[in-house]
């Protein structure tokens, strides 16, 4: 079960090697940012994986190490 900590881990692996383009996030980034933004919302510290989308396990699984 991914923690918000590898989630945001992840996205700022990603960000750094994608950065945004004339402010547009690539589409990882954008994949994991809304995962970032429905925890914070939702105060999950952990989220199960099955509760990704498709696309976000995608991003997640490419960015997570």
């Amino acid at each position: 079960m991914p923690t918000f900590e590898e989630v945001v881990k992840a996205l700022d692996r990603c960000m750094t090697i994608e950065p945004p383009v004339n402010y547009a996030l690539s589409p990882d980034a954008s994949q994991l940012g809304t995962v970032f933004a429905e925890m914070q919302y939702f105060q999950q510290s952990e989220r199960p994986l099955e509760d990704f989308k498709p696309k976000q396990r995608e991003a997640f699984e490419r960015w997570k190490y």
